[in-house]
């Protein structure tokens, strides 16, 4: 081997990578993605989509085509023909750009909405809030991880204020999630310990931040499902020409009606040949010890919240039922979800975030529910039309009043009687 191949083995993977970062650094952070690109990222429901920023900035950016924030988990993907995407393409005159699957609870939407601040800024958002996130330990790491990535943590470490509740709030959420190794888990350690970040840890954020910021331009567009070729735009044209609710609603329960017939819960055939029938028995009464009422989830849900204030977002909440049928086999005590959709509300509500959709008592209307757990159908129909006028019809300015209260302890784990939710707002709040 000559001495030039052998400087070339040595030295060649570095003047490489030298190269590739020199292109990342120097490529135009103003790239810009096709029409066909945002409507494929509208409808993705990619974690890439989620973790980064480039694509859902520009099209929420986009006054030519007006996408509106969705954010949600796994219902957003039952894609029957009255999802909200596809009733949207029919009759409004926005499109929903999806965020969020199964795992996506409210920490990392937290980090999700840091990366488009200014697109969210006096603009409306619909936030889907599920009461079976609220579980006693909170979201788990590795849910977490799937969604969360480096480039929304630096993000909000650039903002992050030590002196800020919320802001400590999230660091100590982020350590829980990620350990404490690592550049992001070092800067979080410090803000959650009410220290500001050096200059050296700035020098070193913002020049990963930038070098992230190019790969999210550079390989964000080449990662999208196309959801919107699969299941939108071949159901378009199944809906009338003209809107009626009343016959969505009947051609829901009959599409559903057919859909479901192989079982006594009303959920999808596939669904239940797949997902239940297999496991029946051993489900009965398998919910009855399920609780809602205390979880880290209340927490994280006040951060989301308090960054919905910050950007002036006029947002409507949506809290979405159980399968009645299947709750009455598997024993789910519907009292103690009844009370934590009141603690979730009281919550809203106390703060100026009045604009609630309350499904959690529907779900013992026929067809309502695609399976056990996730709206679909008629619901869906109901969605759409509640949805669909807060989004086209001008609403009050939001008036929001955030509490710390509902960082602490004593919220999270407050049992929510009306007594205790009444001492609460008399003794916490009435200051």
């Amino acid at each position: 081997m000559t001495n030039r191949k052998r400087l070339w083995y040595i030295f060649g993977p570095v003047i490489l990578a030298f190269v590739l970062i020199l292109i990342l650094f120097t490529m135009p952070l103003g790239s810009h993605y096709s029409a066909k690109t945002e409507q494929r990222a509208a409808a993705s429901l990619s974690p890439v989509i989620f973790k980064n920023q480039k694509i859902k900035q520009q099209a929420l950016s986009n006054k030519n085509t007006r996408y509106v924030p969705f954010f949600g988990s796994s219902e957003l993907r039952r894609f029957d023909n009255f999802h909200p995407s596809i009733m949207a393409a029919r009759y409004h005159n926005y499109t929903p750009f999806l965020l969020g699957q199964r795992g996506a609870q409210s920490l990392p939407q937290f980090f999700n909405i840091t990366t488009m601040e200014d697109q969210l800024r006096d603009k409306k958002a619909v936030y889907i809030i599920s009461p079976q996130w609220f579980v006693k330990s909170g979201i788990l790491p590795p849910a977490f991880k799937y969604y969360n990535g480096e480039l929304a943590d630096l993000t909000w470490l650039k903002k992050a204020n030590p002196k800020s509740p919320y802001d400590r709030y999230v660091a100590k959420r982020l350590l829980q999630m990620i350990g404490n190794n690592g550049t992001v888990a070092d800067n979080a350690a410090k803000i959650a310990q009410g220290k500001p970040l050096s200059g050296w840890d700035r020098t070193v954020l913002n020049f990963r931040l930038t070098l992230l910021q190019h790969q999210d331009v550079l390989f964000s567009g080449l990662q999208l499902d196309n959801n919107y070729d699969r299941f939108i735009k071949p159901k378009v044209n199944k809906l009338p020409a003209k809107y009626n609710e009343g016959q969505l609603h009947k051609m829901a329960i009959n599409q559903a009606a057919k859909d479901t017939d192989n079982n006594r819960f009303h959920v999808k055939n596939s669904f239940y040949t797949k997902n239940v029938k297999p496991h029946l028995k051993k489900l009965e009464n398998s919910q009855r010890h399920f609780n809602y009422n205390q979880s880290p989830e209340y927490g994280d849900l006040q951060v989301v919240l308090n960054q919905f204030k910050n950007n002036n977002t006029s947002v409507m909440f949506v809290i979405p039922p159980v399968n009645g049928r299947w709750e009455a086999y598997t024993g789910m005590d519907m009292q103690m979800y009844y009370r934590t959709v009141n603690k979730i509300k009281f919550q809203l509500q106390q703060q100026g975030f009045n604009n609630i959709l309350d499904l959690s008592h529907d779900g013992n209307k026929p067809y309502f529910m695609e399976d056990t757990i996730h709206i679909g159908y008629a619901g869906w129909v109901k969605f759409d039309s509640a949805t669909s006028k807060f989004i086209e019809h001008q609403q009050p300015q939001p008036r929001y009043r955030l509490s710390n209260k509902f960082l602490t302890q004593k919220w999270v784990n407050l049992i929510p009687t009306q007594q205790n939710l009444n001492q609460f707002k008399v003794q916490e709040l009435g200051k």
